[in-house]
């Protein structure tokens, strides 16, 4: 931007800041910050220092002439925002008429919030993960001259700027940061206004992007102007339409999603209300009388709590009582929140135990092992269940404990739980991103899964897939690895398994101590490997972190996934520490041997909701070289899991799971094993009961 016109551009800012009357103690802009052609919070293509209510997950599609982009970005936190973008750029690449298909990956942090005199400041890298083409850091300040009134100004260099820099068509994926806030600089800016249309809001915008490659070179549109035009209609309150006039010459549209896990719309699900307590009668003087012992009720309360927790969904393992204490090991498949699932269980007991039972202790069992011990005083249920402030004052009253190894000796089980033997036919679906032949490819078919539970701990099960209908099976893009096929074969799997046996594995899950847990899996592992794979994981119930040790011995299954194997065989294995940092956030590090030799680590952030949704991303880096890894320069990604309770509303701790990264390559590749440790016992620490403890009344 020449220095007249970045002067005429600061002069209409001032005018229009002169027309609203404006003043410092002015209420800030009641209007929701908006989104750019970059699926990022903006004006038409340009930044705002602005951001989404934290824990926003926005899905952007735009589109002008020559180009889309398909971007997800999330509010990690009040200031934190990331991005991905997908795009797809008619004939950009040089000689050729083929179009790019790019990633790339944003960050935006909010240095300064907007006060009574000062704007609020954002500093952002965009594209610093990717081939660069949309490259550029920025340093942005937005005000609010009018509640109906905001105006931009910024700096920006790269993309923003007229500066060319190296697009890496080849591999992508590596960080330039020696490049960063470095070269050529422009400004950038505008003035958003909301109408008094009801959902409409105004954009007007000078932007520095000078598109050389695409209208300079390539000829892919005509720029003819840096002011750009914008409108954006809130149709409701997660859904906004937008539509463009850029650069002088061309028309553009967008349309937006927003969801934020933090507003549900099912906050307490649709399951039946749990049972109120039954009060107890004032206690005799000689204290309370314990003869029903010599009746061994065990059986009896065991059935009967079977009985009365069945509408909540949840399941008995077994009961142990003593005359002033009893011990409900059950099953949980149903509410994400421990605390919910051992509220309804100690509220049902009150109502079938005898008065002299006082201790109230719910131990959860996941896979046949007891993980913790939550103990309720049954008098502070009784004395709390309609108090103001019930939750917390008893959450200060309740003891989270270890589990022992086994069930306690007289635990009666349920009838029926081992043996047994369960199955289902499910709906699956296979997806595969950004293979440059076809972005997006999926297959839909039906899965039959069964397992047989034959003692605690000790299981077969396994998954037969039939595919009906999809693409994946023609695949034709060829791999280029120079690491050995351990991954980049998959489209020979994905042709030749037509049904697939997914998985056949006997699991054994046991406690060698109290907070100690393990694990041996044996047989057909995943789609892609057969062998051993064991597992040791400390878990400590009042520690905010936990540490395990993975070792497998594994061989490459025959395309077909019958019962064959190919000839590459190897040893892995990894050792992982988990940490919950607070407020949702968890963080994973798996440091050992992928299964293609290599050496590194993975290093892991996701966010986990209340109510089960989860957003986290990850990168491995190994010691093998970028060049050699191939497309990408290193494995990363995006994960997002769904819980179906916010589709339906139905308490279910099932989730949809989705990945979103480049083309699997073969450096970093990890074994996929199910009923890993940790997805099986965690998240029953004290700190993550405390943090759900409110839901104990629900």
């Amino acid at each position: 931007m020449t220095r007249a016109r970045f002067a005429s551009f600061g002069a209409l800012v001032l005018v229009s800041a002169a027309a609203t009357g404006f003043l410092p103690d002015r209420t800030y802009a009641q209007t929701a910050p908006t989104l750019n052609t970059f699926g990022s919070t903006g004006l038409v293509e340009m930044p705002t220092a602005e951001h989404q209510p934290e824990g926003e997950i926005n899905s952007t599609v735009s589109y002008f002439p020559g180009g889309s982009r398909y971007t997800l970005s999330f509010q990690i936190t009040p200031r934190l925002s990331g991005s991905f973008r997908y795009s797809v750029i008619s004939n950009f690449v040089s000689g050729t008429n083929a179009t790019l298909y790019d990633r790339s990956f944003d960050l935006r942090y909010k240095v300064l919030e907007e006060t009574r005199f000062l704007p609020a400041v954002t500093v952002g890298l965009q594209d610093f993960i990717g081939t660069g083409v949309y490259s550029g850091e920025y340093i942005v300040a937005t005000k609010t001259l009018h509640p109906t009134l905001k105006a931009t100004l910024g700096v920006g260099w790269g993309r923003f700027s007229s500066q060319l820099r190296t697009v890496n068509f080849g591999t992508g994926g590596s960080v330039d940061s020696a490049s960063w806030f470095r070269g050529d600089v422009s400004a950038f800016g505008g003035l958003e206004w909301t109408t008094p249309i009801k959902g409409l809001n105004l954009k007007l915008e000078y932007s520095s992007d000078q598109y050389q490659r695409e209208a300079t070179q390539r000829g892919i549109f005509s720029r003819g102007s840096s002011i750009n035009f914008g409108l954006n209609y809130k149709v409701s309150d997660g859904v906004n339409l937008s539509a463009y006039y850029l650069y002088g010459s061309e028309a553009g549209m967008q349309i937006s999603f927003a969801f934020n896990p933090r507003k549900s719309d099912f906050p307490s699900g649709l399951e039946p209300a749990g049972l109120p307590i039954k009060t107890r009668p004032v206690r005799p003087v000689g204290g309370w009388d314990t003869n029903w012992l010599a009746s061994k009720p065990e059986a009896r309360i065991t059935a009967d709590l079977g009985t009365v927790l069945e509408p909540s969904q949840l399941g008995v393992e077994a009961v142990k009582l003593t005359g002033s204490r009893v011990i409900a090991y059950i099953r949980n498949d149903t509410y994400f929140a421990p605390s919910q699932a051992a509220g309804r269980t100690a509220r049902a007991l009150t109502r079938m135990l005898p008065p002299s039972i006082e201790v109230i202790e719910v131990v959860p069992v996941r896979r046949g092992i007891p993980i913790a011990k939550i103990r309720f005083r049954r008098s502070d249920l009784e004395a709390l269940e309609h108090a103001p402030d019930g939750a917390a004052q008893l959450k200060a009253r309740t003891e989270i404990l270890p589990a022992g190894r086994n069930l306690e000796d007289g635990a009666i089980y349920a009838e029926g739980l081992y043996p047994a033997f369960n199955w289902g036919i499910t709906p699956a679906v296979r997806t595969s991103f950004f293979d440059p032949d076809a972005p997006i490819r999926a297959e839909l078919g039906l899965r039959l899964s069964a397992r047989y539970d034959i003692a605690p701990g000790l299981s077969v099960s396994g998954a037969v897939l039939k595919p009906l209908v999809g693409n994946l099976d023609n695949i034709t893009r060829r791999a280029n690895s120079q690491l050995p096929a351990v991954r980049t074969d998959a489209r020979f799997y994905f042709s030749e398994g037509d049904p697939a046996l997914e998985r056949l594995t006997v699991d054994y899950l046991f406690k060698l101590a109290p907070e100690v847990y393990g694990r041996v899996t044996a047989g057909f592992l995943e789609t892609m490997y057969g062998g051993v794979s064991t597992e040791i994981l400390w878990n400590p119930v009042d520690k905010p972190y936990a540490i395990g040790v993975e070792l497998n011995y594994v061989k490459q299954r025959a395309f077909n996934q019958r019962f064959g194997f190919r000839n590459y065989s190897v040893a892995t294995g990894h050792v992982s520490a988990y940490f919950d940092l607070g407020r949702d956030f968890e963080a994973q590090i798996d440091a050992g041997r992928y299964l293609a030799g290599d050496w590194g680590a993975t290093f892991a952030l996701s966010r986990t909701f209340n109510n089960g949704w989860k957003v986290g991303a990850y990168a491995t880096l190994t010691d093998v070289p970028f060049s050699v890894f191939g497309e990408g320069s290193f494995d990363k990604g995006i994960l997002v899991s769904v819980p179906l309770l916010t589709l339906f509303g139905k308490p279910s701790r099932d989730t949809a799971d989705l990945t979103i990264r480049p083309i699997s390559r073969d450096g970093g590749a990890r074994l996929k094993v199910e009923n890993r440790l940790y997805e099986v016992v965690g998240g029953y620490d004290r700190p993550t009961i405390d943090a759900s403890f409110g839901r104990v009344w629900r």
